[in-house]
């Protein structure tokens, strides 16, 4: 068992431990996915939990919950020791969790959500709605929201942001003063940031324990006052985010320095492969002109809503095409997504878990469907090659366990990810579309799918990347389009990247962009 190491000295004056885990054990089919973890929570603070997708994380957080029991090790709250919890024991003694994908019931009110676990009761035993709201606000209050989301109002009608202000008034509600917030800010719009800054800050300071888990580091040393690095199911280190940096926490976490976390670029920019003139999709895109060329990354920029995801499905024939022309290879481009896919254009969405794999199935499952036109002969599928192609797949985007049996829903979200890509790439297409091909994962997956694309390029494939990530786009792409409100507002080349001149495009009123304000200047370096 790797040791934890102490990279700060806990204070005489700390304030209370809420939650304390030593020595915490748990396995699954023969693989370990926690090997001793020891890891506290004060009354007061944000602990940040960080470390490589398989690191621990999800199984360490059901446990604290109560989803899963350990095999063994000791979890201690207010005072008493338990062998394990289960998920009624776990919300009686304060356990609260906000997950990145929201539990809230779209049909019924913001107020019917919140106290759903605990109606307030009036007379005969029904639900007294008035008190209900009443409470709903509240809670609302506490997280300054209350005059931004109606306790009437549907939750289906609320942004992301607003349910996930909700989802943590609904842990609230059910007193919790533990409360883990998993990957909170992968769903959230950058304008929603602040917001959700400034409640974690409020909760802090009310004297709940925050647990956050997330993969963008900036977050960590942002919000946390400490921050534990797992691995492979492993403590390594607990420090005062202060005491620390950027680069000893990934040297701990992926086991070496990511000095440089975008490769190089050194492909030849070759012909055009794919290119659109005055595209309209769906009543959301309009006039829509660009070129895609072999050998080089092409970024799509803008806020949320704008039209990046909306352009990158109606390439792969996923949307109603209403007017304009999409060529590729110097002819009319494919309409469907499976003949998009014969053809060599294939997509890598935005949200894995429902549009990229069937989670209930094997990860060779998931790999070789695609792929079974190259993998039988006359209506037959050959085992050994189907095995020989899966496993160079496993090989090459490194997904880890190897094990070509295990379920999808059972992988860590890199490694989903990484499935997505990888079953795809088995296909061997000629343009790779990329939306948000990194959300929710962490920085060593990451540095692996960067380095797949930067290949793919050398070998003359088309990429385009839609994403989020300023520092992302700006660090990968050849050539950044950005969108605002369904449009190309304007083309950045790369010595005119800054994240300053990709946000003045993606918030450009029309007067703006009709003037031509200038764009400012990148930083030199």
């Amino acid at each position: 068992m790797t040791e934890q190491t102490s990279l700060s000295t806990a204070s005489s004056t700390a304030p209370p431990v809420l939650l304390y885990l030593n020595g915490i054990f748990k396995t699954f089919g023969g693989i370990h996915a926690l090997s001793g973890v020891t890891f506290d929570l004060r009354a007061g603070e944000v602990h940040a939990l960080v470390g490589e997708n398989g690191a621990g994380k999800s199984t360490l957080i059901k446990v604290i919950t109560g989803a899963y029991t350990p095999d063994a090790g000791v979890i201690e709250i207010g005072g008493e020791r338990y062998a394990g919890l289960d998920p009624e024991l776990a919300r009686s003694l304060g356990v609260g969790a906000v997950y990145q994908e929201f539990n809230l019931l779209p049909e019924l009110s913001v107020a019917e959500n919140i106290l759903l676990a605990k109606p307030p009761l009036g007379r005969f035993g029904l639900i007294d709605t008035a008190e209900r709201a009443r409470q709903a606000v509240q809670l609302l209050e506490r997280l300054g929201a209350a005059g931004q989301i109606d306790p009437y109002q549907l939750v289906k009608n609320l942004t992301v942001g607003e349910q996930q202000i909700v989802e943590i008034a609904k842990a609230l509600a059910l007193r919790a003063h533990i409360l883990i917030m998993d990957e909170p800010s992968a769903v959230l719009p950058s304008r929603d940031l602040d917001r959700l800054f400034a409640v974690i800050r409020t909760l802090r300071a009310e004297g709940h324990g925050i647990i956050y888990i997330s993969h963008r580091l900036n977050e960590i040393f942002e919000l946390a006052d400490r921050v534990t690095v797992l691995k492979d199911g492993h403590t390594m280190a607990t420090a005062q985010v202060a005491e620390t940096n950027t680069p000893d926490l990934v040297k701990l976490m992926v086991g070496r320095s990511l000095t440089d976390l975008y490769p190089p670029h050194d492909a030849a920019r070759g012909d055009v492969l794919l290119e659109t003139r005055g595209l309209n999709v769906e009543d959301t895109v309009f006039d829509v002109s660009l070129q895609v060329h072999r050998g080089e990354v092409l970024g799509l920029a803008g806020l949320g809503g704008s039209g990046r995801t909306t352009v990158c499905r109606a390439l792969v024939g996923l949307g109603r095409i209403r007017g304009g022309s999409v060529t590729y290879l110097d002819k009319a481009a494919p309409r469907s997504p499976a003949a998009a896919a014969h053809e060599g254009i294939v997509l890598i969405p935005e949200d894995r878990k429902a549009y990229g794999l069937i989670l209930n199935q094997t990860m060779r499952f998931n790999l070789s469907l695609p792929n079974l036109d190259h993998l039988q002969h006359f209506g037959v599928l050959y085992p050994n090659e189907e095995r020989d192609a899966v496993k160079q797949a496993i090989t090459d985007i490194q997904i880890r366990p190897a094990a070509p049996e295990i379920t999808a829903e059972n992988l860590s979200g890199g490694n989903q990810q990484k499935i997505v890509v990888g079953k795809w790439l088995l296909t061997h297409p000629k343009l790779v579309i990329f939306d948000e091909p990194t959300r929710g994962i962490d920085v060593g997956a990451k540095a692996e799918i960067y380095l797949r694309i930067r290949e793919l390029t050398r070998q003359g494939v088309g990429v385009i990347m839609a994403s989020s990530e300023l520092p992302e786009l700006i660090g990968m792409s050849d050539r950044i389009l950005v969108f605002h409100e369904g449009r190309i507002v304007g083309e950045l080349s790369r010595e005119q990247f800054s994240e300053e001149a990709i946000m003045q495009l993606a918030t450009a009123t029309k007067a703006d962009i009709a003037s031509g304000t200038p764009i400012p200047a990148a930083p030199s370096a």
